[in-house]
């Protein structure tokens, strides 16, 4: 069973991304999918925009984070941040959102078909008592996804998403932007395709 629910119904504050998001370079699951027919080197500009509707509604000071996050890995990688979506090749959308899961475990305990039955001692058909109980632990998971699209023909690119099961810690606002910064790298190792 799986429930949407706000993001901030798990966590306030301004560390919030950065604890979902805490450990991220292990653990972290990354899906992504690109445009195959698409040349991916003839990027070389590029603007972030603000969280897309419908996110977590996480506060400014992580919104920024996040932005600034994206801006420093794609620079990395070659391209150029412009401040104007319509001055750019390519335009970074983001959103982040959260989701409750659950698992269940069931252990079983006793002994069953051995005992004194017909056929004598541990043979044939005997009685068996054994109990078994199950148990369900709820958890989180923040999921960040990262679209790419291309500004003139107005479509997505490239697309990334990076999931984990939320924790919770208090983090200073250096150690949310770094690992922020490190769950962003992981999410877009693979752009631009071929490039790894």
């Amino acid at each position: 069973m799986t429930t949407r629910r706000p993001f901030t119904q798990y966590l306030l504050g301004a560390g919030a991304l950065a604890v979902v998001l805490s450990g991220c370079g292990s653990g972290i699951s990354v899906t992504n999918d690109w445009d195959p027919g698409v040349d991916f080197s003839a990027y070389s500009t590029f603007a972030v925009l603000d969280e897309a509707t419908g996110g977590s509604g996480i506060g400014q000071l992580i919104q920024d984070r996040v932005k600034a996050s994206i801006a420093s890995t794609l620079t990395a990688k070659g391209m150029r941040q412009v401040d104007d979506a319509k001055d750019a090749d390519a335009a970074v959308g983001w959103q982040f959102t959260t989701e409750q899961r659950s698992s269940f475990q069931t252990v079983t305990t006793g002994w069953g078909g051995y005992g004194y039955g017909r056929g004598g001692w541990y043979g044939g058909t005997g009685m068996g008592m054994s109990s078994s109980r199950t148990t369900e632990q709820r958890y989180d998971v923040g999921s960040l996804a990262i679209g790419i699209f291309d500004v003139k023909r107005d479509e997505m690119i490239f697309t990334s998403t990076g999931s984990k099961t939320l924790s919770s810690s208090n983090l200073s606002p250096e150690e949310s932007q770094k690992r922020i910064d490190e769950a962003v790298a992981k999410i877009l190792e693979e752009f631009p395709p071929g490039s790894n």
